[in-house]
């Protein structure tokens, strides 16, 4: 991507002492088969070896790096500093002790893109061991509310959705599974 160019997509990473799974995340986004992005590589004050695994990527034209010099204490203050620095027309926050599959992006980028009037895409998450074997789906709970409504693709209406399920649990599993529209307004 040419410095001149703006990407489709903002990858937002906040990282906190998370050394041992940088490499493994950082990796996943950089073989995203969809690559028409910038990533945002974000710490915050790490204590362990972060630092230089994040400027170990700062060579790559699709890569920023900032590094906070007084902890912030909380995640969400790192996310609106991605926000803030993000160019693109789509977010991720991808959560900095995760990784995702190389066709992600062309998924969920896809759906946005044939759908102008959809907020967000987002998928089902796997919890994985230690050992790197799936473990579960990170959403089983969902099943008490509707077995059936988060098996296959679906387009709803964001309020109703709200009144239906978000009022009784989150069907985002997490941050890292969820590209959203940056807003044009404000």
């Amino acid at each position: 991507m040419s410095p001149e160019l703006i990407p489709a997509v903002s990858v937002i990473v906040p990282n906190y002492n998370h050394s041992r799974y940088l490499r493994r995340r950082i990796g996943s986004i950089l073989a995203q088969t969809y690559q028409d992005f910038e990533l945002i590589l974000l710490d915050d004050c790490s204590t362990d070896h972060s630092r230089e695994i994040l400027e170990s990527y700062a060579e790559d034209s699709r890569v920023k790096v900032a590094f906070n010099s007084t902890n912030s204490g909380c995640v969400f203050k790192q996310w609106n500093k991605g926000v803030r620095m993000a160019r693109g027309r789509y977010i991720w926050i991808a959560e900095s002790d995760d990784y995702s599959d190389p066709r992600f992006l062309s998924r969920l980028v896809s759906i946005l893109e044939k759908c102008s009037d959809v907020t967000f895409a987002y998928c089902a998450s796997c919890r994985v061991g230690e050992d790197e074997q799936h473990l579960a789906y990170s959403d089983p709970y969902l099943d008490r509310l509707d077995a059936g409504h988060w098996s296959s693709d679906f387009i709803v209406d964001g309020l109703q959705e709200c009144q239906r399920f978000f009022v009784l649990a989150s069907p985002l599993a997490n941050a890292s599974s969820v590209v959203g529209r940056m807003s044009t307004k404000g």
